[in-house]
C-alpha cells in the first residue's frame, strides 16, 4: 500500500501569549495545555513561559492542520481538546506528540505511520510544521 502524506504549519505571535500570562481570569491555559506542559512552563523565568506556551499552541494548531489535510475537501469529522495533545522533548531536545482522551483512540483507529514536529522561535514569532505519514 501507498504511503500518503500529510502537512500542517501554524505561526503565532508570541506577545499575545504574554498578555493572556497577564490575565488571571484566563482559562485559555486550563483549556488547552496538559498539566505537564503546565508545570514545564512554570520551571520557566518569566519572559521564557510565553515563548515555550506559544511554540506548543503552534504545533497545536499545525497538527489539526495536518490531520484535517487527510480530508481535503470534505467535512472535517475529527475533533478533540487541545489539552488531550501534549509536547515533550526527547533526551536531545527535539519535540514529540503525546496523545490522550479521546484523541488517542481516534489516532489509534488512524493508524498513522509515523509523525513529524518542528518548532522554531524567532523574534516574536513562534512557528510550527507537522508532516504525517498515513
Amino acid at each position: 500500500m501507498k504511503s500518503s502524506y500529510s502537512i500542517g504549519m501554524d505561526m503565532v505571535y508570541i506577545p499575545e501569549f504574554e498578555s493572556y500570562l497577564k490575565d488571571p481570569g484566563t482559562a485559555f491555559f486550563d483549556q488547552t495545555f496538559t498539566d505537564w506542559e503546565k508545570q514545564a512552563a512554570n520551571l520557566k523565568q518569566t519572559k521564557q513561559r510565553a515563548t515555550f506556551y506559544s511554540g506548543r499552541y503552534a504545533a497545536k494548531e499545525a497538527f489539526l492542520k495536518a490531520l484535517d489535510g487527510s480530508w481535503l475537501h470534505t467535512k472535517p469529522t475529527i475533533t478533540f481538546k487541545y489539552s488531550e495533545l501534549e509536547i515533550r522533548n526527547d533526551d536531545f531536545g527535539r519535540p514529540y506528540f503525546r496523545y490522550y482522551g479521546s484523541l488517542l483512540k481516534t489516532i489509534s483507529d488512524l493508524q498513522m505511520e509515523s509523525v513529524k514536529l518542528s518548532i522554531t522561535h524567532v523574534h516574536e514569532y513562534a512557528a510550527s510544521q507537522v508532516l504525517i505519514e498515513f
